[in-house]
């Protein structure tokens, strides 16, 4: 079960994702939350970085598609002038609605990036897909329900640390 908490990429921020990587590995899909993934939790509309880099994604040829767990007023105000995809109340870490999502996609070709163990590595694991966790971009900013999946975390990194597997350095200093 801990293998579904082990990212295949840990990067600081979604700057450091490398694009040409991912379409060299025949990657054309990136799910990406939103939420402390793309911007802090208190940031309603993208920053002028965050629209660079997904107009570079999408130069590339990627489809980039927004998987939140958040609410639709939230997810559809933050994408509305993107021309992406962005769904809300995706339910993650539940497989459901991101199947829906990924139903004309193949999993080898889409990449999940999210901030969360407990629900963007989980779900995006439990489907088979190559996932990068990003650090948070503003922990003192989660609501309750992802305070609480901060705890469980840390649990979790506990237990990747006794069994020697890989975790990200500011999972390391919790």
């Amino acid at each position: 079960m801990l293998k579904h908490f082990v990212a295949d990429e840990y990067v600081k921020s979604v700057f450091e994702v490398d694009l040409h990587k991912l379409k060299q590995q025949g990657k054309k899909v990136i799910l990406t939350d939103l939420d402390n993934t793309l911007v802090g939790t208190n940031v309603a509309l993208p920053t002028p970085e965050i629209i660079t880099f997904l107009n570079q994604a999408k130069e590339l040829g990627f489809e980039v598609i927004i998987v939140s767990n958040n609410n639709q007023e939230r997810v559809s105000t933050f994408a509305k002038d993107l021309s992406i995809v962005a769904h809300h109340k995706s339910l993650k870490p539940l497989t459901i609605k991101l199947r829906r999502v990924l139903k004309n996609h193949q999993k080898s070709e889409v990449v999940m990036m999210g901030d969360q163990l407990m629900t963007d590595v989980l779900v995006s694991k439990r489907l088979g897909l190559y996932t990068i966790l990003v650090e948070p971009i503003v922990l003192s900013a989660d609501e309750s329900s992802t305070k609480f999946n901060r705890k469980l975390e840390r649990y979790v990194v506990s237990q990747l640390k006794k069994r020697n597997l890989p975790i990200p350095t500011y999972l390391d200093k919790q």
